[in-house]
């Protein structure tokens, strides 16, 4: 068993092998699934995840597309080379419109991008982020604001309009500087001190369209628009491709990865007493944004909860997904059924027998805080394991 672990582990090192320090996994999204042919289409690149405040569509840009609608370096928006390599992604970071059918949004409306660390950040530790903007070319305005802002959990933002000044970015632009460029690409940086396990890194604008300073570029609409709408009418955008994502730790003695010495079994007792009746819940379970596949860095506690069960052999425990209340009952339901099925799959694989492993989903039907905020709703989203017979 043990083997298997340090396998899976080795495996996951070598993907990352080729960022030297930098902790973002597949920085300059080049590891992709395939070309892209249309819009919305970032669950082609590997590793990251849409967010927003409506439906989220961040964009995904390549040179190996070929017709120019979402290629580099021309694409729908203009044409940008690359910061590096031959790929970019593009999103919405400025929005509105007062009127109009097809462009009447809510205000704030905003598009973010995440993606897991190598590892959870150290609590005290410091650290350096970076990453590369750039304005493209078919926007009437630039802003002012863009960010990099760490959490423990993957933030679950509501798909629809939000208070943006409760979300404060560790990094974020000079706000007294307009990000209009659409020639060359614009460093955003800086350093910042962890509150302690910090494992999800989310790129975007925080604050609301009340506190921006739009700028109006004097630019032509994206080709394809009405240019005989009238001008109360026209959507007011901002949007901007990013490259080149860097997390690096700034004590030299500290390691992007886990430590190995972490992942030994544990001898002493971390769960509680195998009493039947007792449900203990699993830390650091992390899945893919409204999915249930497990991400890498659920590893450490998916093996001591499979030592646990090693150790007892008669126990017979009941895995139990729940939710947050956001979004529909019937989704979030099937999703907490789905994220429990996946612990017990993983553990089945490692040798655990089927008939010790039962699971159900709890949707948001248990909270253990009100849902009234973004903490609380994290710790609702949560797998916990009742123990049955002992």
């Amino acid at each position: 068993m043990q083997k298997m672990y340090f396998v899976l582990l080795a495996s996951y090192l070598l993907s990352a092998r080729g960022y030297a320090q930098n902790m973002v996994i597949n920085p300059s999204f080049e590891e992709i699934w395939d070309c892209p042919f249309s819009m919305n289409q970032l669950e082609y690149v590997k590793s990251w995840f849409p967010f927003g405040t409506a439906d989220p569509s961040p964009d995904f840009f390549h040179g190996c597309a070929k017709d120019g609608f979402m290629g580099i370096p021309e694409n729908m928006f203009g044409q940008q080379e690359a910061h590096s390599g031959e790929s970019y992604i593009g999103l919405i970071c400025y929005l509105t419109s007062k009127s109009g059918k097809g462009w009447r949004v809510p205000a704030n409306h905003r598009e973010f991008v995440m993606v897991q660390l190598t590892k959870p950040l150290v609590a005290g530790h410091q650290y350096y982020g970076e990453f590369w903007i750039n304005l493209a070319d078919a926007c009437e305005f630039s802003i002012n604001s863009i960010g990099m802002y760490f959490t423990r959990d993957l933030p679950h933002f509501d798909w629809q309009a939000m208070d943006l000044g409760y979300y404060k970015p560790q990094i974020n632009s000079d706000p007294s500087v307009s990000l209009h460029d659409n020639k060359g690409w614009t460093k955003v940086s800086g350093t910042f001190t962890a509150k302690g396990d910090e494992l999800a890194l989310t790129i975007g604008t925080f604050r609301p369209d009340s506190e921006l300073d739009p700028k109006k570029t004097k630019r032509e609409f994206i080709s394809g628009r009405d240019k005989n709408l009238p001008k109360h009418l026209q959507p007011m955008i901002s949007y901007y491709f990013i490259d080149d994502v860097k997390v690096i730790p700034l004590d030299p003695n500290e390691s992007i990865f886990p430590d190995p010495i972490a992942l030994a079994p544990i001898e002493e007792e971390y769960f509680g007493p195998a009493e039947v009746g007792n449900t203990f819940t699993l830390q650091n379970i992390y899945f893919e944004f409204e999915k249930a596949t497990l991400l890498r860095s659920s590893l450490l506690e998916l093996k001591r909860l499979n030592t646990y069960l090693e150790k007892y052999p008669r126990v017979k425990i009941q895995v139990e997904g729940h939710t947050d209340n956001v979004g529909s009952q019937g989704f979030n339901d099937q999703l907490s059924t789905d994220r429990a099925k996946a612990v017990v799959d993983y553990l089945v694989a490692n040798g655990i027998s089927k008939f010790r492993l039962e699971y159900k989903g709890y949707g948001s039907h248990r909270p253990i805080v009100p849902n009234d905020t973004p903490q609380n709703r994290a710790l609702n989203r949560r797998v916990e394991f009742l123990i049955l017979e002992n």
